[in-house]
């Protein structure tokens, strides 16, 4: 058992290097949240049902609608590099922000 519980401790500290988050993030994270993950995330070895890191920080503004046609553009560029870094649709990312 003691095994068991080194290896689930384990895998728990090495997902901060593995979230689910901006690519062009070069600092830690300050707001992160760990849940179980309804799809597999082959970018970060998550199968379903497994527990995900997501970088809040990053994935909240692409929550809010754009104030400006700029923020619009900006907006929709990030979450064609999430889409195509963690080969994900924008449906299913937003699928592990609310569930």
């Amino acid at each position: 058992m003691a095994t068991s519980l080194w290896v689930t401790t384990t895998k728990a500290l090495a997902l901060p290097e593995l979230c689910l988050q901006s690519p062009k993030r070069t600092a830690a994270c300050p707001h992160l949240l760990y849940k179980k993950s309804k799809l597999a995330i082959p970018k970060l070895a998550v199968q379903a049902n497994e527990i995900v890191c997501l970088c809040l920080t990053d994935l909240n503004p692409l929550l809010t609608p754009p104030s400006s046609e700029l923020e619009k553009i900006d907006q929709q560029l990030a979450w064609m590099t999430l889409t195509q870094e963690y080969r994900l649709t924008k449906e299913e990312i937003m699928a592990l922000i609310r569930e």
